[in-house]
């Protein structure tokens, strides 16, 4: 047995040493280039794992980004100005005649409250002065909306809901007028309720989309004027 071992050895030292075999250092040799090969390609994946990875994480932070300025956009104050054109029922429940106010309305239409309202007109709101006491520095509620479009933060707070009504002027006085403005451009600057952050939009109130509008009084208006005239009419009796 030990004879038949000492052969076998012998025969491979015999084949290692046949002519254009690779010798030892030879495989040595081409064990490393592998093993630098399996060295490369391991690196080229973990490379290609570390740039999805990386991506993953931008994707990923994009999309908290996008979701923390949509929960921003849902819980923030909104302020809404514009005009509001009603109608004021006649006196009497029949009386096809009516009376179109114009308001200039300030709202928070938001969820959350604005604090430090300040807000901005261009040109200055006018009127035809009909219905009104003098001129309208004479004129109290002209003389309040000019202050509360004076730039100044007048107005401190509007809750969600909350809104300030001002009238401008007869509809009919200013709808279609070529000697009034038919077109005013407002900015609203003002804060959230921590008073952290801050926001500036563009209002614009154009009439011109108005004047051939049709308009009815509300029910709510028809019935408030009447009960108004029996109360009058009882107060009379």
């Amino acid at each position: 047995m030990m004879t038949s071992q000492l052969e076998v050895l012998h025969f491979v030292g015999l084949w290692w040493r046949i002519e254009g075999f690779p010798t030892a250092s030879e495989w040595q040799a081409v064990a490393a280039v592998l093993t630098l090969v399996v060295a490369a390609t391991a690196a080229i994946v973990a490379l290609s794992q570390l740039r999805q990875g990386r991506h993953q994480l931008r994707l990923s932070a994009e999309a908290n980004l996008r979701a923390a300025e949509a929960a921003e956009s849902e819980a923030r104050p909104y302020i809404s100005v514009r005009f509001d054109l009603r109608v004021i029922p006649g006196a009497r429940p029949k009386d096809p005649r009516h009376t179109g106010v114009l308001f200039v309305v300030i709202e928070c239409v938001g969820r959350t409250p604005a604090r430090e309202i300040s807000l901005t007109v261009s040109p200055a709101f006018e009127t035809s002065g009909e219905g009104r006491p003098g001129t309208a520095e004479e004129d109290p509620a002209m003389v309040a909306l000019s202050e509360v479009f004076s730039g100044e933060p007048v107005i401190g707070m509007l809750h969600p809901g909350q809104q300030l009504d001002y009238i401008l002027d007869y509809t009919a006085n200013v709808v279609g007028s070529e000697e009034l403005p038919q077109r005013y451009e407002v900015t609203a600057t003002y804060s959230d309720a921590t008073g952290i952050r801050r926001y500036t939009e563009p209002h614009i109130l154009d009439l011109r989309p108005w004047r051939f509008s049709i308009a009815e009084p509300t029910a709510i208006d028809v019935i408030a004027r009447q009960m108004r005239r029996v109360n009058e009419n009882l107060e009379r009796g």
